[in-house]
């Protein structure tokens, strides 16, 4: 029983060393080459069985010129079998030898059957060409396949038909026939089988590569909008507003934008990423107020001239906080609306806004669409300075504001969702 138990294990070792997948150590330059030297490791070894086979067929029939060439493949194939367990290579190198291996295994064995090399020797790398087409959807899947079938057969096909060279042997046609497609088939039927491991290793490669790529981006992207929002937040508190100011406005903006999308709105302005960057950039609008001194900032009574005009300016310096700090983001678009959100959302439909009295379309549509939703939020929170304004006059004051402060097609779709702000708003109260 012990012997049995220990013969198991070393069975399952052997079988292991010819078909397992290499593990040498946690370099990454290792670990893409164990992923692809498995089935290259497999295609030797069913070459070595194969050529095995050949050696002892051919020896019972007494052909020297075939024993000394399955002779040589054996030990080739074997050579290759015990290297690639032991030596560290690249996915590169290893094609390289792949490819020229059955060039050379092909041009020699269809030489011994009478045949002068010619094009169809084109189909070999146009089969292992396949591995690069992704596997992306059925049809790309279907048109892989049939490349690998189609090059396969016409290799046999020109070699069967277009024999222009007698056999240094002495077998009847018919038994030179089938050697010669026996040979053929067997040698496709081994490349198919090692493709087929390779389809499999190089598309779960990409599936986990895409997978890595899509989480780190998503995990990157939250962590941005957590800074942005912390950032804002710590500004936003200078002058006795909370966190929920942040996370009020920048809701009702993507409800907002999210409406004007269903209805049709601004069509060719609004698409998904300008969408997402409106969104994001909502917790930057009044970035430049760190510029700001408490004292004007803070003031609980009405503000001078001077101090207003003070004020003003936080806009414009929103502007460049965001040009100055973000220069690094890759992302010109994100950058292009978060900086006409700080810039433009004092701005009046009616050209009686600031910083610069700009009117209608000439406001970028995102900061049209801070505009309102600012606008409510600073009436219906409440402040150390000032009460909270209900929510129904809020609305009230929006409506007769729609074609002065407010652009008329973005009023129209606040109120619209109004259950939805107000909904908010309670969620959110300070």
């Amino acid at each position: 029983m012990l012997w049995h138990s220990h013969f198991n294990m070393n069975n399952n070792k052997l079988v292991n060393f010819f078909v397992g997948t290499p593990a040498y150590n946690e370099d990454k330059d290792y670990a893409d080459y164990a992923a692809f030297s498995a089935p290259l490791n497999m295609f030797f070894l069913i070459c070595l069985l194969l050529h095995a086979f050949y050696l002892v067929v051919f020896s019972f029939f007494n052909i020297s010129m075939f024993q000394l060439f399955d002779a040589v493949g054996v030990i080739l194939y074997a050579t290759f079998v015990i290297l690639l367990k032991y030596f560290k290579g690249s996915w590169l190198p290893c094609t390289l030898l792949t490819v020229f291996e059955l060039f050379l295994h092909q041009i020699c064995s269809i030489a011994l059957f009478g045949l002068s090399s010619g094009f169809q020797y084109l189909m070999i790398p146009l089969i292992f060409m396949t591995v690069f087409i992704r596997k992306k959807g059925k049809l790309i899947k279907f048109l892989r396949n049939f490349i690998i079938i189609a090059a396969s057969f016409a290799f046999i096909f020109m070699v069967i038909y277009f024999n222009d060279y007698k056999p240094h042997h002495f077998f009847p046609d018919i038994v030179n026939t089938l050697l010669l497609i026996v040979n053929c088939s067997m040698s496709f039927l081994i490349t198919a089988i090692y493709t087929s491991r390779v389809f499999y290793s190089v598309d779960e490669k990409r599936s986990m590569l895409d997978e890595s790529v899509t989480e780190k981006d998503n995990a990157i992207e939250k962590m941005q909008n957590e800074i942005i929002i912390g950032f804002a937040n710590i500004i936003e508190a200078r002058d006795g507003s909370t966190g929920k100011h942040v996370k009020r406005t920048s809701e009702y903006v993507e409800v907002l934008v999210k409406e004007l999308k269903r209805s049709g709105d601004y069509a060719d302005i609004l698409t998904e990423q300008y969408m997402h960057d409106t969104i994001l950039s909502a917790p930057l609008h009044d970035i430049g107020k760190i510029t700001i001194p408490d004292a004007i900032l803070c003031k609980p009574g009405r503000l001078t001239k001077e101090e207003f005009e003070t004020i003003k300016n936080h806009t414009v310096n929103g502007k460049k906080i965001i040009e100055e700090s973000m220069a690094d983001i890759e992302d010109s678009d994100f950058l292009k609306v978060a900086k006409s959100v700080a810039l433009y959302h004092h701005e009046c439909w009616d050209g009686s806004g600031y910083p610069y009295g700009i009117e209608g379309e000439e406001i970028p549509l995102c900061a049209r669409i801070m505009t309102i939703a600012d606008y409510f939020d600073a009436l219906v929170a409440k402040r150390a300075y000032k009460d909270s304004v209900p929510t129904s006059v809020v609305f009230d004051s929006i409506q007769e504001q729609r074609g002065k402060k407010f652009d008329p097609i973005v009023t129209d779709a606040f109120l619209n969702i109004r259950d939805q702000i107000d909904e908010i708003a309670k969620a959110n109260a300070d």
